[in-house]
């Protein structure tokens, strides 16, 4: 993967990641577990990652690869953004 296109996505979803720790932290009093975190990330993973017959990914023609693709940069990317989220806010 090419790292402008991963940053790209990472960029993207940063704030939606941000989003779901402030609310799940202000309507708890707790940080979400991994299991709760993933749960609700994952309505807004299909968001980003689009349907299935309109993916684009170059070099790829089945569009369950296309699908494949891309679901495992997004995932990739909200991994590294969960962790960040987790470690600034273990400092506070």
């Amino acid at each position: 993967m090419d790292s402008s296109d991963f940053d790209g996505i990472k960029r993207d979803i940063s704030l939606t990641v941000n989003d779901i720790f402030e609310d799940f932290e202000q309507d708890n009093n707790c940080l979400p577990t991994v299991e709760e975190f993933r749960k609700l990330f994952s309505g807004y993973a299909d968001q980003y990652i689009g349907p299935m017959d309109e993916l684009s990914v170059e070099g790829i023609t089945n569009n369950f690869e296309k699908h494949q693709s891309r679901e495992q940069k997004i995932w990739r990317a909200v991994n590294e953004l969960e962790a960040e989220q987790r470690f600034l806010r273990s400092e506070q």
